[in-house]
């Protein structure tokens, strides 16, 4: 049978074969590459591609180039939150939590996308919270979780967020000129952990990058809270406890710190 002919079967086999090329791409795939990639005519291609763009599993990117779209993520990070990949933040989210009783926040890094999910969360029993739902998607030039991310990205990866996040989704402020924010990220990179206060939102938090094997972020994990009570609090001890949970989560993944 000529697997071009458009049977359910040939359709189905060959939609799977295109969703992972986009989802093993490192970028954005141009339409010829992955009409190449599949063996199929780009006709069929853009085709399938307008079925997975309304389904959201597929975006559309620069000229006729396509990416991962946000379902396609969110799928994803629903199956990786039962996986052992997530399995292993819980003990020290646990931890973290036991020993502040505030909301404690594992992050992915969505790279196609230059933003963060929440995977996993514990929230404070503390009744003025914070709530952050599963898979809410977070900027990385607002807050700990997403400044944690964004200290340790390459240069073209900073400008692509900060484009995507010109002013902050709680105050509305605008994003700090790109001069200030680099020494804020440098800050971050020296001390090992984001710390972000806004009195005005009433939010506050602490958050450390997560890494695997070949110096790779994958995350952040860190604890937020109102403001209110982040005045309380003993920041260094806090900003430690997180260190040493990221540092710990990340030698689980493979990654080697500097300090070992």
């Amino acid at each position: 049978m000529d697997p071009s002919t458009n049977t359910d079967r040939g359709s189905g086999a060959r939609m799977i074969a295109l969703l992972k090329l986009i989802g093993e791409s490192d970028g954005d795939c141009a339409l010829k590459d992955l009409a190449a990639g599949t063996g199929m005519p780009a006709s069929s291609v853009h085709r399938l591609l307008q079925m997975l763009i309304r389904g959201g599993l597929v975006e559309r990117g620069d000229g006729t180039s396509y990416r991962a779209g946000r379902e396609l993520f969110r799928l994803s990070a629903n199956i990786l939150s039962r996986s052992h990949y997530v399995a292993a933040v819980r003990p020290f989210l646990r931890t973290l939590w036991a020993g502040w009783q505030e909301t404690a926040v594992f992050c992915t890094y969505d790279a196609p996308h230059h933003r963060a999910i929440v995977s996993e969360r514990i929230l404070t029993p503390h009744t003025l919270r914070h709530v952050l739902e599963p898979y809410t998607d977070l900027s990385l030039t607002w807050g700990s979780l997403g400044r944690a991310i964004l200290a340790h990205l390459e240069a073209e990866d900073l400008a692509a967020a900060l484009a995507q996040s010109p002013v902050g989704p709680l105050t509305g402020a605008p994003t700090p000129p790109p001069e200030v924010l680099v020494e804020e990220l440098a800050a971050i990179r020296e001390r090992g952990c984001a710390i972000f206060y806004s009195q005005e939102a009433d939010v506050a938090g602490i958050a450390a990058a997560v890494f695997r094997s070949g110096n790779a972020v994958i995350g952040s994990i860190g604890l937020t809270m109102p403001a209110k009570r982040f005045g309380t609090m003993d920041r260094e001890r806090m900003a430690s406890d997180v260190l040493a949970a990221a540092r710990t989560l990340s030698a689980t993944f493979g990654h080697a710190s500097a300090e070992a």
